[in-house]
């Protein structure tokens, strides 16, 4: 007697929003953000087309919803805990974030061409820009964690600001060279802390734990 026949389970909408995004960065990591298309997204993904469009009906959407993938990493990389002992200054400890950030970009040359590439994407910008806040926020909760931070300036945000400042050269960087290179890393790591430096004193006493 022969068994029936097992239906096939449908994959569900979170697993075909996975699979359109994986195959978005798939493409990205070997071609230009120019060169995307939904219907190379879904050939990539061996979907339809139509199955695209129904999660995604632009392009840009594909692409906002790849950000925030990103920015997640992104996240974990920054509250990544430190191996001991920990950063000794406030120096040490932002120039090893933001190596954190570098070899992160180095080795995902999707989010190198979705963040740092020369695409101007209205949606994306914004997010990006939002994004930077919260990890201008983390930064310095980071280093509340450790040192007792001078009062600083309310009216800007300089942590945001030199992450900013750093992201930017390594976007010319990136689209100058289409990758990121060992000199502009370390020149945007230079940039970071020479202007964190104009408010942070070199020697920042550490926090002690209760």
């Amino acid at each position: 007697m022969t068994k029936p026949k097992v239906p096939k389970r449908r994959a569900s909408s979170q697993d075909r929003i996975e699979r359109i995004l994986d195959a978005t960065v798939r493409l990205l990591s070997r071609q230009s953000l120019a060169e995307l298309s939904i219907y190379t997204i879904a050939e990539e993904a061996e979907i339809p087309p139509s199955s695209v469009y129904h999660f995604f009906p632009q392009l840009g959407d594909v692409l906002a919803a790849l950000a925030m993938r990103v920015f997640a990493e992104l996240d974990e990389v920054l509250n990544a805990p430190f191996q001991q002992p920990a950063p000794a200054t406030w120096m040490a400890l932002v120039e090893q974030l933001e190596a954190r950030f570098q070899h992160y970009y180095q080795t995902h040359p999707a989010a190198c061409e979705l963040i740092l590439g020369a695409y101007e994407l209205a949606a994306i910008r914004q997010a990006d820009r939002q994004h930077d806040r919260q990890l201008g926020d983390s930064l310095r909760v980071c280093l509340e964690r450790h040192f007792q931070l001078p009062v600083l300036p309310e009216q800007v945000d300089i942590f945001t600001l030199a992450m900013q400042a750093a992201d930017k050269l390594l976007a010319v960087d990136y689209q100058q060279h289409g990758r990121l290179t060992p000199a502009m890393c370390q020149e945007a790591t230079r940039m970071m802390l020479a202007y964190l430096g104009l408010y942070l004193p070199p020697l920042l006493a550490p926090v002690r734990a209760d």
